[in-house]
């Protein structure tokens, strides 16, 4: 923000600490985004979610899910379904601190920019209907999501 010299921008606060939590993938052959809504980001949410993927993507051969080091996705309690599901899902999990090479990072952060940079909500419920306004948008086929999130950025990286 910018303001004259000597004057003390107010920023406006609807003084919470309120957060919402969002679980996601990227499906880049499709252009399509799949993210849910969560109050934590725990194994138990994170089981949950992948249910869901398993379930959009039935008719699929396999699942292959490129991961970040996130604590719930390496959790213990993830086991029992992961072995059930071993022929379904397949989880790659990034170098660490790697970024970069994480499609869905790259969405989160063009979500932030187009979504809460220089915004004020003056409820945390617009905050949500914002957020969810954005995220319907890329649930179709999208160019931007294909070009971005592509495959081959990925395997070239690597």
């Amino acid at each position: 923000m910018w303001s004259l010299k000597g004057l003390q921008p107010e920023i406006a606060t609807y003084g919470g600490r309120l957060r919402q939590h969002l679980i996601g993938a990227v499906d880049p052959l499709a252009g399509r985004i799949h993210v849910a809504f969560s109050d934590t980001l725990k194994a138990q949410q994170f089981q949950h979610f992948l249910e869901g993927l398993l379930f959009r993507y039935k008719g699929a051969d396999k699942v292959l899910l490129v991961l970040d080091n996130a604590r719930a996705h390496h959790s213990k309690e993830l086991e029992p379904f992961l072995k059930v599901h071993k022929n379904k899902l397949e989880l790659l999990f990034l170098p660490p601190y790697s970024p970069d090479l994480n499609p869905m990072e790259w969405f989160w952060k063009f979500l932030r920019k187009q979504v809460t940079h220089n915004t004020f909500f003056d409820t945390f419920k617009n905050f949500q209907r914002a957020l969810i306004k954005f995220i319907i948008k890329f649930k179709l086929p999208s160019i931007e999501i294909k070009s971005r999130c592509s495959f081959s950025k990925l395997i070239t990286a690597l």
